[in-house]
């Protein structure tokens, strides 16, 4: 949903919704998003030394910020896979270790659909609401 002051939708929409559709740019900037802050805690928990009482706290920073990640690539590719206009279950592809490299490349470099498709009207943006409502 667009934000009531008509500014569109937010990061919450961008990293953690589900419906609609987003283009190869903001997809493939959204991985490095948080390969970066995946990359920031690992190498913070590599400097510290474990017998530093900063060591667990900074392995929960890395822990916490990779389901994080997680989560909010699968729901970044279902909306990838709904600009392709295709269906949200080949998310799958990526925890599959053969392909899943392949499929990342296919997922930022495949166009999506030119127009309208059945999950919105515009590419970067939540679904439509149904006719009649908002």
């Amino acid at each position: 949903m667009a934000a009531e002051d008509g500014r569109g939708p937010g990061l919450g929409w961008f990293f953690f919704g589900w419906s609609g559709r987003i283009g190869r740019a903001p997809y493939a900037l959204g991985w490095l998003f948080w390969l970066m802050l995946l990359s920031a805690a690992l190498a913070r928990i590599m400097i510290v030394p474990n017998d530093d009482p900063s060591f667990l706290f900074w392995a929960f920073v890395f822990f916490g910020t990779a389901i994080a990640s997680t989560v909010s690539t699968i729901m970044m590719t279902v909306k990838r896979l709904h600009d392709m206009d295709l269906p949200a279950a080949l998310v799958i592809c990526l925890f599959i270790p053969a392909i899943s490299f392949i499929a990342l490349i296919a997922f930022m470099v495949w166009p999506g659909t030119k127009g309208p498709n059945d999950h919105g009207t515009l590419q970067n943006g939540p679904r439509d609401p149904p006719a009649g409502r908002g």
